[in-house]
């Protein structure tokens, strides 16, 4: 009881020690994070109070109104918090102070808080710096002031800082002394509230577990029944009722150890085995009543150890090593299995366990029993089924058909030879292999789903693909039979495999001959048909829009009736290489005869303009590829092709009426003057063909010249000249003129978008080279020309546009080359890189349409950009949509914050002009101003007027 309460007092002393060490670090952490507070409010008011007064200085330095900066550093002190402020020149004097004696006085000397490399940093960079000192109670702050040291025109300027000493100590001191007061409080509160647990523990616990102390010892000692009782807490009373209801158990568990002695006893004579207990000590040994029976004694005869050895005899020496190993603690069973023989000559097979159940303190055995069972029946059958395992091996080596057995978890346990010559091993190189390893992958899952516990059933007879050590295809037909245990637990399968190698080779060639080109061994139409319907019907399943391409080759009868069939052949041969090499391997390419070839494209794409788009891409490839010349038995030979395209599925059309369809697409093809490409589409939109029809009409446009440059002028709010902006336009000869929005998407998906950026670059520096010497207006900056993406993503781009400056004897700076967002979605960093050296070059480099894209500040600041372009569809309505005009004023402002030019284009009304000149945007371009024109109008507009402008003067 003495050790108990010791024991408590001691672990509530602990816990007041852990408590009250929490509740000071506690008010510790407290008081820290409320300085740390202070010293932020502190600084943050600091800040605020010293922009003010150091912009009201500079002002007044600026002025040279000395009264002006003594007031102002003088009404510093107005701030309780201010021990010294001075105002100290770039030299390091004290040009103004709080402290009058310290007036034109080095500072550095004077002022020993002053800390002379944060002036000089704070100085240099021209940024305020607060420091505090080690105690953390004073605040430093040095804060750039701009200064003048001369008057006029020959002023120098020169930055000194503005000191200030802000004393938070009374505040500091404050905080400390509220933390103290909390955690004395805290330390209190534990005292107190441990005190009274442990007189709670004391009255409730400690004493009447002593009382149940004492009844537990008196139950120990074996005296009269012990009924243990409590009056204290309801768990104590819990616990006296459990050590009544443990005495009770225990009493009952002696009664049944001796009944279960009784049965155990019983239950070994019944059960045929004999005990043999033997006190190693005294050599004395108890036998069972049937041992002597089990040794083929007479009824009147009682063994003994000395009989046991004689009738054991031949197997003792054996025997007695296994009993001497386990009595030197060698093993943890005495296991053996010996033979005694009886009248007549016959023997009795006998197994013994044995065990060690009392050993001395040196670990020396003093008593062993066991028991002794006579095992004869369980061996002459276990001759037996040795000699029908011997039988039954003999039959599975000689077997002809491969016998493979494996155990639950797929691996080899059982492989005869004949097996093992199917695969080209050894059956020694399959053992405890799994069989999945022999495999191939095609035959993997159906194998490893049969050893699941799925496919454990009944017999299953399936086909398999093994593969051989030589790497070579093995097929064969196994017959699964499952094995059970003797619980009847699935323990493995056998099969019977049979090697069907041959004849598989034979179905193949039969299917090669019925689906397959003899010629070229690309699929022919009746497997084109069966892979069309598959695929057909999985469009429908899914949604996806595929296509078929009809190919012909455009004069090939010329090259069979001039060089002769073989060369012919050898053509289409070496034309199905190259188709197979430009599509995926998704796709299908079968050849139905002659010169005609089908490709089979599957989900393409959702939408079926996308899919038409892709479509032609693969056949423009397919063009491509073809174009190159072909070399066929020493010919150099140049083949064309008409390529016909049909989507499917369309209107639910069967097989037969998709490959129709993409045949007379085709020979549309034909007609359109041979190797072109044709779409047939009866659902697709009109403006798909008219698409894909001025993508062809692209290159012959560039090489007629049906393209010409427009130029819209460029003002500032005074109605200068100031720049114009280039703009593309096209007059096909039989449609007028195209809208730049069809001819510019057509360009970039067909890929001459780069030709013809290449075309406006040269072709609008060439135009401003011969303005600049017919005498364009001097406030004329530069010409803006807008830059693709694909053209701007070429490695060579910035040198080949710098080529084209050159060559029309212009200077970078007289080039604006304008980007959209949309470009930085991509490769950012490479972009970004490479406007960097556009920028170098001495280019000015535009936002195009800023706002309409994915505008962020977060990377706006790190482009080399020289103007920002405010897209008009924000000008359009900016005198009636709030939301336009918070755009339109955060675009400018932004612009001006990081000294960039803005410029509004489409302002065509001239409340669009007054709100964009009171919002300090001053740069405009539109159809108020005037709109697009062509170069000559744009010169007799402008240049000319310049020049008799400035020849009247």
């Amino acid at each position: 009881m003495i050790r108990a309460k010791a024991s408590l007092s001691l672990v509530i002393a602990l816990v007041a020690l852990v408590l009250c060490g929490l509740a000071g670090f506690y008010a510790y952490y407290h008081y820290s994070n409320q300085v740390n507070r202070q010293l932020e409010v502190s600084s943050t008011h600091l800040r605020q109070v010293l922009s003010l007064a150091s912009a009201r200085i500079e002002s007044d330095v600026g002025k040279q109104n000395e009264h002006g900066v003594e007031r102002e550093i003088l009404n510093l002190k107005q701030f309780s918090e201010v021990e010294l402020s001075a105002l100290i020149g770039a030299d390091g004097m004290v040009r103004y102070s709080s402290s009058y004696i310290v007036w034109n006085l080095p500072a550095f000397a004077h002022l020993p808080m002053l800390d002379q490399a944060t002036f000089i940093r704070a100085q240099a960079a021209r940024q305020p710096v607060l420091m505090t000192n080690p105690q953390h109670d004073v605040l430093h702050a040095y804060f750039p002031v701009v200064m003048h040291r001369s008057a006029g025109p020959s002023a120098v300027e020169e930055t000194g800082v503005l000191f200030v000493e802000w004393d938070i100590k009374p505040r500091i001191d404050q905080l400390r002394h509220s933390a103290i007061a909390d955690m004395l409080a805290m330390w209190l509160m534990v005292l107190l509230t441990l005190t009274l647990i442990w007189f709670v523990l004391h009255q409730q616990l400690l004493q009447p577990l002593a009382k149940l102390r004492k009844k537990v010892v008196a139950a120990s000692r074996g005296r009269e029944p012990v009924k243990f009782e409590s009056n204290g807490d309801a768990s104590l009373v819990a616990l006296a009722d459990s050590l009544n209801k443990m005495v009770s158990r225990q009493n009952k568990s002696l009664a049944d150890s001796q009944r279960d002695k009784q049965r155990w006893q019983f239950a070994l004579e019944s059960g045929g085995d004999c005990v043999l207990d033997w006190n190693i000590t005294n050599g004395e040994c108890f036998f069972s009543p049937g041992f002597g029976a089990l040794l083929g004694l007479a009824a009147d005869q009682k063994p003994d150890l000395t009989i046991w050895k004689e009738k054991i005899d031949e197997d003792w020496d054996f025997v007695d090593r296994k009993i001497k190993r386990h009595l030197q603690g060698l093993s943890d069973l005495c296991q053996v299995e010996y033979a005694i023989r009886l009248p007549g000559g016959r023997k009795r097979f006998i197994i013994m366990r044995g065990k060690v159940v009392e050993r001395n303190a040196q670990g020396d055995a003093l008593r062993m029993v066991s028991t002794h069972r006579d095992i004869t029946p369980r061996r002459r059958m276990e001759d037996a089924l040795r000699g029908s395992e011997e039988r039954y091996r003999k039959l599975f080596e000689m077997a002809q058909e491969g016998i493979w057995q494996i155990d639950r978890e797929g691996k080899t346990i059982l492989v005869n030879e004949s097996m093992a010559t199917i695969l080209g091993y050894h059956s020694q190189e399959l053992l405890d292999c799994p069989i999945v390893d022999f495999m191939a992958e095609t035959s993997r899952v159906h194998a490893l789903e049969k050893l699941s516990r799925k496919g454990q059933g009944a017999d299953s007879r399936q086909e398999y693909e093994f593969v051989s050590k030589a790497g070579l295809r093995i097929f064969t037909t196994m017959h699964w039979t499952p094995i059970y245990d003797l619980e009847g637990d699935f323990n493995g399968m056998i099969a019977g495999v049979m090697d069907i190698s041959e004849r598989k080779r034979a179905e193949e060639r039969i299917r090669q001959q019925a689906l397959f080109d003899d010629l070229t061994k690309l699929p022919n139409r009746r497997m084109l048909n069966e892979t069309l319907t598959q695929e057909q019907a999985r469009a429908l399943r899914h949604g996806h829009t595929g296509a078929l391409l009809f190919i012909d080759l455009d004069h090939f009868k010329n090259v069979n009736d001039s060089l002769g069939h073989p060369v012919g052949d050898s053509l289409l041969i070496t034309i199905a290489s190259r188709l197979n090499q430009v599509l995926r391997s998704e796709d299908t390419l079968a050849r139905l005869g002659g010169d005609e070839f089908v490709v089979l494209l599957p989900e393409l794409n959702d939408d079926a303009a996308q899919a038409a788009t892709l479509a032609r891409n693969v056949a423009l490839k397919i063009q491509d590829s073809l174009s190159e010349t072909l070399e066929v038995y020493g010919h150099r030979l140049n083949i064309g092709c008409s390529i016909g395209i049909a989507l499917y599925p369309l209107d639910q059309d069967s097989i037969h009426d998709i490959v129709k369809q993409a045949d007379a697409a085709m020979y549309r093809a034909k007609e359109d003057g041979r190797n072109a490409v044709c779409l047939f589409s009866k659902d697709m939109h009109q403006k798909i063909e008219d698409n894909l029809r001025l993508q062809m009409l692209l290159p012959g446009a560039m090489e007629d010249e049906q393209f010409m440059l427009y130029f819209q002028p460029q003002f500032d709010q005074h109605r200068n000249l100031i720049g114009a902006e280039v703009l593309l336009r096209w007059e096909e000869p039989q449609q007028g003129f195209v809208s730049p929005d069809l001819f510019i998407r057509a360009a970039e998906e067909s890929g001459q978008i780069v030709p013809l950026g290449d075309w406006v670059l040269r072709k609008a520096c060439a135009q401003l080279s011969k303005w600049r010497q017919q005498g364009l207006p001097t406030s004329f900056e530069r010409l803006a020309i807008n830059i693709s993406a694909r053209q701007f993503s070429l490695d060579d781009f910035p040198f080949r546009v710098k080529a084209f400056v050159e060559e029309a004897g212009l200077q970078p700076a007289d080039i604006e080359l304008e980007i959209t967002e949309s470009m930085l979605l991509n490769k950012r960093d490479q972009v970004i890189e490479k406007m960097h050296l556009l920028h170098d070059m001495g280019f000015h480099i535009a936002l195009d349409d800023f706002g309409t894209g994915y505008s962020s500040l977060s990377y706006l600041h790190t482009l080399p950009l020289d103007k920002l372009k405010i897209d008009q569809a924000f000008i359009r309505d900016v005198g009636e949509d709030k939301a336009d005009r918070a755009i339109v004023e955060t675009i400018i402002t932004m612009a001006n914050l990081m000294e960039l030019d803005v410029i509004a284009e489409g302002v065509e009304e001239e409340y669009q002009l007054k709100y964009l000149i009171s919002k300090g945007c001053i740069k405009y371009q539109g159809y108020y101003f005037a709109k697009p024109m062509p170069a000559d109008v744009f010169a007799s507009s402008y240049i000319y007027d310049a020049a008799e402008s400035r020849s009247a003067k």
